[in-house]
């Protein structure tokens, strides 16, 4: 996905994009030279106040396992999801983010803690900060289908014409709810990364009906949902920032490229253990409970990313 008009940057990524150039005029890259690239990229967005993930937390983005386990720790009091045949139709697995070689299992690299920093605040949802609201407001969502079922649901987040809507366009259409105002580039860019993710979890549904065991199966995997959500943000917001820099020289494919073999490289350690998957349904995504776990599957997503 991505935007096709050119962007300028601010000037504090010129020594990203610089590494990036000269990684790609050396020949292809490898999979550690990619996940580095886009791990530095990822840590980036975390001192971005109007390009990155808004205010975080001073202790955010620790190592993986700390982050692994802070989570881990913030879910212990939920149940555990239900067994798959309780679910559903579908694997039970949530959807993977992006194209990539091999199976995704690989040793992972020598640990080093990802970077702090606080911050400042802001009065309105600028830049990157969106993402995380949009992330309480797509789980909120996941959520209520097993409750009141998905007309209802739909319904209830401002759905117009729920009877007359094709199975195709429930993706869509719950994007459009979820995110409402996609006017700048930057909520362009997390709108594409929201309607990606609500494609995935809702594929080429045949009915409502076929649509509600799909978003139901999901509703029972929402740590990696929201996960999904934001490496999917990532995605987009990294082929703004490079396409249009590296497209003359090196195609677009290189930057697609870049990501797959980045996303490859983390693919074995984002996925959650099975037996570590709790029930969210009953979170009220809306409240600061909400906003602590959302926060926290973030924390998690940079650290394996930055880990270099």
């Amino acid at each position: 996905m991505g935007t096709s008009g050119p962007y300028m940057p601010s000037p504090n990524w010129s020594a990203i994009k610089t590494d990036l150039t000269t990684a790609l005029n050396d020949g292809p890259l490898t999979d550690d030279e990619a996940h580095e690239l886009v791990g530095n990229f990822v840590q980036q967005l975390c001192g971005e106040d109007e390009e990155g993930f808004g205010d975080l937390p001073a202790d955010f983005a620790i190592s993986p396992e700390e982050a692994t386990e802070k989570l881990i720790d913030l879910l212990a009091s939920l149940p555990p999801a239900p067994p798959r045949s309780q679910r559903g139709r579908g694997s039970g697995a949530a959807p993977n983010v992006g194209a990539g070689r091999g199976s995704g299992s690989r040793q992972a690299p020598s640990r080093k803690p990802a970077g702090t920093g606080r911050r400042r605040q802001s009065d309105r949802a600028r830049g990157g900060s969106a993402v995380r609201p949009v992330a309480q407001r797509l789980a909120g969502f996941i959520s209520e289908v097993p409750k009141v079922g998905l007309r209802q649901a739909l319904i209830n987040a401002g759905v117009h014409d729920v009877d007359t809507l094709p199975p195709d366009r429930i993706a869509l259409a719950v994007a459009d709810v979820l995110l409402t105002d996609a006017s700048l580039l930057i909520q362009t860019e997390l709108r594409a990364a929201l309607a990606t993710v609500l494609e995935k979890v809702c594929d080429q549904p045949a009915t409502l009906a076929d649509a509600e065991e799909m978003f139901s199966k999901s509703a029972y995997d929402l740590q990696n949902i929201v996960q999904m959500l934001f490496e999917c943000y990532i995605m987009e917001r990294f082929k703004t920032l490079f396409c249009e820099h590296e497209a003359a020289k090196h195609g677009y494919e290189a930057t697609d490229r870049t990501l797959s073999e980045a996303r490859q490289y983390v693919a074995s350690e984002m996925q959650l253990e099975q037996a570590e998957r709790k029930d969210l349904t009953a979170v009220n995504w809306a409240s600061e409970e909400g906003a602590k776990i959302v926060d926290a599957i973030l924390e998690r997503t940079v650290a394996i990313y930055s880990d270099t």
